[in-house]
């Protein structure tokens, strides 16, 4: 009998997880483990070594959790069916990726400075996977934002803490949270820089090639305004996995006929005349325009076609 469940255990493993990531090969993540295989289909889901547009970072936001915590949850299926185990014996509950800071400020951003820079300075955020954590319990989603800041010898992009999303599996609920609350993108004074050696350990070639895969990719640094105009669709980014996307379930911001068209977000106003009915901004964000160029926030009300509070991941 123990012969034939471990048989049915490896045949459960090759057919629900025929391709298995090494991360120890993957140039662009570190990771917080002493156990380095994940699901490829999970990794696929974790843009890690790019920066993300606000038309990007929305797109995923609004689109790909949901597949995100499918994949989660199959990996810890994976660990259940391959009975893997620490050094210790103890069984895998947990592991934690970051962004690989060689790779990204030594590779991608050089490559990409002067596109960011620009979209900055035209009121832009730019983000960046930061950090992925998959427990038990729940899983952790962290975006940080590069912001420019200017010295002596000239100006140099840093980056912040921005955004935490965690989702409990107890509660099927995402709880946001926003760690840094700093709306200034060019000479905030709260930020950290980046490493200024690279360590690539040798492998300059594997760093190269990962770099020429991200970089097939298509970015957008701005604010597009057709993604915004047919949210109707489920169409999503062409360089994110391609399996049918589920409806979207985060503040939706599927085009309403009868209703002027709007952009807007907990970051970002595009408003011009707020509606009659435009519920009040909560007191502690602060919403800025764009593609106004504007040196300040707008401070006020603000339109936001789904309103309800955090809901199967609803994220205001």
């Amino acid at each position: 009998m123990e012969a034939t469940l471990e048989q049915l255990q490896e045949q459960l493993l090759r057919e629900q997880f025929p391709q298995i990531a090494d991360l120890r090969n993957q140039v662009h993540i570190s990771y917080w483990s002493d156990y380095h295989l994940i699901s490829q289909s999970l990794l696929n889901h974790l843009p890690f070594g790019r920066s993300l547009g606000p038309t990007t970072f929305y797109q995923y936001i609004d689109y790909q959790l949901d597949n995100l915590l499918i994949e989660a949850r199959r990996n810890l299926l994976f660990w259940s069916l391959s009975g893997t185990n620490h050094f210790n014996q103890t069984p895998i509950t947990q592991t934690t990726l970051f962004f690989d800071e060689t790779f990204f400020w030594h590779y991608y951003i050089p490559v990409r400075t002067r596109e960011i820079t620009e979209a900055l300075l035209q009121g832009n955020r730019i983000r960046f996977l930061s950090r992925f954590c998959l427990l038990q319990a729940q899983v952790e989603v962290e975006f940080n934002e590069i912001r420019l800041c200017t010295t002596d010898s000239g100006t140099q992009l840093v980056y912040c803490h921005s955004k935490e999303y965690t989702y409990k599996w107890t509660t099927s609920l995402w709880e946001v949270n926003i760690v840094n609350d700093e709306q200034t993108l060019v000479n905030s004074t709260n930020f950290s820089c980046p490493i200024t050696e690279p360590n690539t350990f040798g492998r300059e070639t594997e760093y190269q090639d990962r770099l020429d895969q991200i970089l097939h990719q298509p970015d957008n640094f701005n604010i597009e305004a057709q993604y915004w105009n047919l949210l109707d669709t489920t169409e999503i980014a062409s360089d994110l996995p391609s399996s049918s996307p589920s409806l979207p379930s985060l503040s939706s911001r599927a085009h309403t006929p009868e209703l002027q068209t709007c952009w807007c977000r907990i970051d970002l106003c595009l408003c011009n005349n707020p509606r009659p009915d435009t519920p009040p901004t909560p007191p502690y964000i602060i919403l800025w325009k764009p593609t106004a160029l504007n040196t300040q926030p707008e401070i006020g009300l603000h339109y936001q076609r789904n309103s309800t509070s955090i809901q199967s991941g609803s994220p205001i």
